[in-house]
Formats: structure tokens, C-alpha cells, sequence
């Protein structure tokens, strides 16, 4: 029975997995808390979700490294830039007003202080007073904040994701899996059952 009891412990643990993704060029990063981004001049450059959702890359722990590696391409505009996740040359800046989602609530005043290459692959790191981008580029490793729970992929350009192009393929690894937690759990418990089961007849 010890060792019963051992298993299913061992199989509620998050196991770290390799997940590809498909992120488009839609993506608004500054929607990973959920909300509106209303920046731009006029509600057709507004963005909201679920329509321009970050995409969801998995849940983190602070300190933890998680490597990301990219192909494809996105466009600021309908048509695709060509470009590659390591976007163009000149970097663009994040000067966006953000009005809901928790995450990124207090993130307005500093939402400019962020730079990257437009049409990029970029990630943010979310959490109770966490909200943190990072470049991506083509391939990248980078180590979780303090605080980080959540992690979400995005295509960088400054306002209007809605009218975008293009996705990112990228594959993630070093993100506990919640999906493959339940399913070892589930079937730690499901042998515990029939193992029970036998020795009671």
C-alpha cells in the first residue's frame, strides 16, 4: 500500500513537456491579461479577446528556464513582412493604453519602455503583479521572473493587430503541462482502483 500511495504522489507532479504552437500575427501581446487594448484612433484599431488573444503557452515557475524556437513569419499589416520570428532591423515600441485585465492593469504608464523588433516573436510573463515582455526572436532561453505563473506568445507591433498576417510555428519546452498532470494522476488513481478491487476478491 506504501507504495501505492507513493505513485500517486509522483504522478500529481508537473511533468515539463515540449508543445508546439501555432501563434498568428493577431496575437496582441497586451491582451495576455485578458481585457481590451484600446490604443490606435478609433475602434477599428481596437483589439479584444478572444479575437487577438496572446496565445497561451503554459503555466511557470518563477526561476525555472524555458527554451522557445520559431519559424515562420508575420505581417503588421495584411500582407506577410517575410521577415522571420527575429523580426525587421529597427526595433518598434510598445506605446499602448491598456484598460482591463488585471495582470497588465497598472502596466499602462510603463507600456512604452518595452522595444523590440517589429513583427517579432515575443512572450510575456504573467502573474499577481507580474507582467513582463521578453524578445524571442528565432530561438531564445530565458529564465521565469519571480511571481510569473502564466506564459503567452505574441507577434510585436505597436497598435492594431486585428488587421495582421502570418503565424509563428514555435515550440516550447520547459513548461509543466497541465494536460499530461491530470492524465497521470487519473491514471495512477485508475490502477489503485483495480489493484483495490483484486485484492478484495
Amino acid at each position: 500500500m506504501k507504495a501505492l500511495l507513493i505513485a500517486a504522489s509522483v504522478a500529481t507532479a508537473h511533468v515539463a513537456v515540449a508543445n508546439t504552437l501555432t501563434v498568428p500575427g493577431t496575437a496582441d501581446p497586451l491582451l495576455a491579461g485578458g481585457g481590451t487594448d484600446n490604443y490606435g484612433s478609433g475602434p477599428a484599431n481596437y483589439d479584444s479577446t478572444p479575437a487577438e488573444s496572446a496565445i497561451f503557452a503554459g503555466y511557470v515557475t518563477g526561476g525555472s528556464q524555458i527554451t522557445v524556437s520559431a519559424t515562420g513569419s508575420t505581417g503588421n499589416t495584411p500582407s506577410i513582412s517575410g521577415v522571420g520570428p527575429a523580426g525587421s532591423g529597427g526595433n518598434y515600441t510598445f506605446s499602448a493604453v491598456l484598460t482591463g485585465g488585471a495582470d497588465f492593469a497598472a502596466l499602462s504608464a510603463a507600456a512604452g519602455a518595452f522595444s523590440a523588433p517589429l513583427n517579432s516573436l515575443i512572450g510575456v510573463f504573467t502573474g499577481p503583479g507580474v507582467a513582463e515582455f521578453v524578445d524571442l526572436g528565432a530561438s531564445s532561453t530565458v529564465t521565469v521572473p519571480a511571481g510569473a505563473t502564466g506564459f503567452y506568445l505574441g507577434s510585436m507591433d505597436g497598435y492594431q493587430w486585428n488587421n495582421n498576417s502570418g503565424s509563428f510555428t514555435v515550440d516550447v519546452s520547459g513548461v509543466p503541462d497541465g494536460g499530461t498532470t491530470i492524465s497521470l494522476l487519473g491514471g495512477a488513481l485508475l490502477g489503485l482502483g483495480a489493484l483495490r478491487r483484486k485484492l478484495s476478491l
